[in-house]
């Protein structure tokens, strides 16, 4: 299946309609397991332009087993699905993950095979700071990498590529930009005609920019939105991580869709994916004591599954914190052992939990049905759980979950965590 012709038995538009006429079913059967109801809420009339929205996800290298469990069980609502798995070193030097296990790439082509999905290589630019810009800025390597990427998939049997080169963004100083926008444009050009000849899709995986993608963009205005649209098959917008030094909101509503709204008028929508978090943070607020030497209260990341499990755990009850859109849950830890000098001693740490439930879920791939986006992208697989699909079965649908509706505006932050600036928002639900 090294073609894009060989591995899809229905393109994605077939299969969203195939699908869609069993989603109320499906949903019905979800909702009575996950003890949810999802009525639809929508003030104003709205038809969705196309078939209903598709699915991509991210299965992790680090994750795999639990990944292909989760993929494996909802493979039928996929367009496609990309594998984390190799890392860009040099122009024309790609290499696998050493933690992938060996039979990663094929269990998953097998699973996504039965479905007619295909399988995309994530590559991530590894290479130092300005590495990669240098790279594209040379036409001689820039070729070189183009070549390095087709063998990837060639050998691989994959049905296309995603790149996830964040380097420019978030590495890369802000003055390089003007002159990396070209060249990066010109190698997906390049990289475009090379994959397309063999039925192969292009996608990309970026940051998010929130004005008109100029240089007077607050936002990652480096990838050339207006350009990428014209090229790749698809671009898959990465709405996370608003908040990682500190405690905040991972995805606040409002700013996603300031974003959606940004990009939708750059991009045509049908070739955008919208990145949706499934998992959350736990963060160390306050501490009184003297911890022990091992127990250093430090930020953990925790998936949907976990954070679930967790408060179960803990007998805690999270809150629905309205003006993001997500859930939020503050407890305290007691951590006791001994000092750096075996002395005895304990403290108590104050710590706060966000994450992104059933609801937060589908609130935000309502959103993507609701401006026309091709689907959405789940990062990633293997942190979901079972109400995760019945929200996003629902959000197929064009339903919107029962929640607390956000305030006018999200409190401020003035910096999302991946380093792209983040502004006070007028939330929305269209």
């Amino acid at each position: 299946m090294g073609t894009l012709a060989r591995m899809r038995q229905l393109d994605p538009s077939q299969r969203r309609a195939r699908n869609v006429i069993a989603v109320g079913g499906a949903i019905a059967a979800l909702l009575v397991i996950v003890g949810l109801a999802w009525p639809d809420r929508s003030a104003t009339p709205w038809t969705r332009t196309g078939p209903t929205i598709g699915l991509s996800g991210w299965l992790a290298y680090w994750q795999v087993d639990a990944g292909l469990t989760s993929f494996a069980a909802q493979r039928g609502l996929f367009d496609d699905v990309s594998i984390m798995a190799y890392s860009a070193q040099g122009a024309d030097t790609i290499v696998a993950y050493p933690g992938l296990p060996s039979y990663a790439i094929g269990d998953l082509r097998s699973a996504a095979g039965a479905a007619g999905v295909p399988v995309l290589a994530t590559i991530f630019d590894e290479m130092p700071a300005g590495a990669m810009a240098g790279v594209l800025a040379d036409p001689t390597t820039r070729a070189a990498h183009v070549a390095a990427i087709l063998r990837i998939v060639q050998d691989g049997g994959f049905g296309g590529v995603d790149l996830d080169y964040e380097r420019f963004a978030f590495s890369d100083d802000r003055g390089t930009w003007s002159a990396t926008q070209p060249n990066w444009v010109a190698f997906l050009t390049e990289l475009a005609a090379a994959l397309h000849r063999d039925g192969h899709l292009l996608v990309v995986s970026v940051p998010p920019i929130y004005d008109d993608g100029s240089p007077a963009d607050s936002g990652a205005w480096v990838y050339d939105y207006a350009a990428m649209g014209t090229i790749v098959d698809r671009i898959r917008v990465m709405a996370y991580d608003y908040s990682t030094s500190d405690p905040g909101p991972i995805a606040p509503i409002g700013w996603v869709t300031s974003l959606v709204h940004a990009i939708a008028k750059i991009v045509p929508p049908a070739k955008l994916d919208l990145g949706i978090p499934v998992y959350g943070r736990d963060w160390p607020v306050s501490t009184t004591g003297t911890c022990p030497a091992d127990q250093t209260p430090s930020t953990t990341s925790i998936s949907t599954v976990e954070a679930a499990a967790f408060l179960t755990s803990r007998a805690l009850s999270p809150t629905w914190d309205a003006d993001a859109a997500e859930m939020r849950v503050d407890y305290t830890d007691t951590l006791i052992g001994n000092d750096a000098s075996g002395v005895a001693t304990s403290c108590t740490v104050s710590r706060t939990l966000r994450y992104l439930d059933a609801n937060a879920v589908q609130a935000r791939a309502r959103l993507a049905w609701r401006n026309d986006f091709h689907g959405v992208a789940l990062w990633a697989l293997g942190n979901d759980d079972a109400a995760t699909w019945a929200g996003l079965q629902a959000a197929r649908a064009g339903l919107e979950p029962v929640i607390a509706q956000p305030s006018q505006s999200v409190p401020g932050q003035s910096q999302p965590g991946q380093g792209v600036p983040g502004q006070s928002v007028v939330t929305s639900t269209s």
